[in-house]
């Protein structure tokens, strides 16, 4: 019996190459699967949140020609900029799939994808509830068990969930989280559900990330600001008191991206917006300075 899976992404004006190998690299995933037994029937749902579509109806009708034999391609307009959480749950809270996958649209998988990621929900041992494939060329620095493969919490960039489970729990929680800790924040909540999150080391995928000269990660305005307000709206959801109280006072006296999320905040608080907080005994949760687990290294 084949497996359904829905592979989904949230464009935001992105590059039309990068996304077209996105997308081959997912045929020849399909194209490798059956070729090793496992039958998969896929459905590759882009959503653009761009102030205009990225593609045409010429376009669109192009891609689902040439990709046809392998998977269902889908493409949403939002005519809005959701952001990533919005955007997904809106193609993912609905859909029939057996499995979920939430990807960078950019992201390239490796040739037995389906079959890494989906072992160890294949196992009932194991209890999974999401697994998380290896980014490279710059690999996530958290930790996993090099035993178990467990982890504390999956990346957006690439992981695979059940769809009934990501359902079950109301997807990514859009209303406090934008764009970033988002990924944090879903895994934290599946593990609330009593489910274990896996590491896929061998299970690569390409992600591209730009780097300065001296080979450090450079953030973009949206991300400069986001981050910081997901850092806030992190240790408040999760009931961590003194992170929230020492984010708080430095964002006070921060920069003109700290002064909007203090201004935010307070405007959340106002219209009793402020999230609903899961784990008040703090079971779950765990923030290190400024990371939500121990690191292997440091980027």
């Amino acid at each position: 019996m084949a497996t359904a899976i829905q592979v989904q992404s949230v464009i935001y004006h992105n590059d039309k190459e990068s996304l077209l190998r996105a997308y081959q690299s997912l045929a020849n995933a399909v194209r490798v699967s059956a070729k090793r037994g496992q039958e998969i029937k896929l459905v590759v749902h882009y959503s653009d949140a761009s102030k205009a579509p990225v593609y045409s109806e010429d376009e669109l009708a192009a891609l689902q020609a040439e990709f046809g034999s392998y998977f269902t391609f889908r493409y949403t307009f939002f005519n809005e900029n959701t952001g990533t959480s919005k955007g997904h749950n809106r193609v993912g809270l609905g859909c029939d799939a057996d499995y979920i996958v939430v990807m960078n649209p950019d992201v390239i998988v490796c040739p037995r994808f389906f079959e890494k990621m989906m072992l160890p929900f294949l196992d009932s041992d194991k209890n999974a509830g999401i697994t998380e494939a290896r980014q490279v060329p710059l690999e996530h620095p958290k930790e996993y068990d090099c035993e178990t493969l467990e982890t504390e919490w999956a990346t957006g960039a690439c992981f695979m969930i059940p769809a009934a489970l990501y359902q079950k729990i109301g997807g990514f929680d859009e209303k406090t989280f934008f764009m970033y800790c988002d990924d944090v924040d879903i895994s934290w909540r599946v593990r609330l559900e009593g489910k274990k999150i896996y590491y896929r080391p061998d299970c690569p995928v390409y992600h591209a990330k730009r780097l300065s000269a001296t080979a450090n990660w450079v953030p973009t305005e949206a991300e400069l600001y986001y981050s910081k307000e997901a850092a806030l709206l992190m240790t408040y959801k999760w009931s961590d008191e003194k992170s929230f109280r020492k984010i708080y006072k430095a964002f006070s006296h921060g920069d003109k991206y700290c002064q909007r999320v203090i201004a935010r905040f307070e405007e959340m608080k106002e219209k009793g917006e402020l999230p609903i907080q899961p784990d008040p005994s703090g079971k779950i949760a765990r923030f290190l300075d400024d990371n939500y687990t121990e690191h292997r290294f440091v980027l």
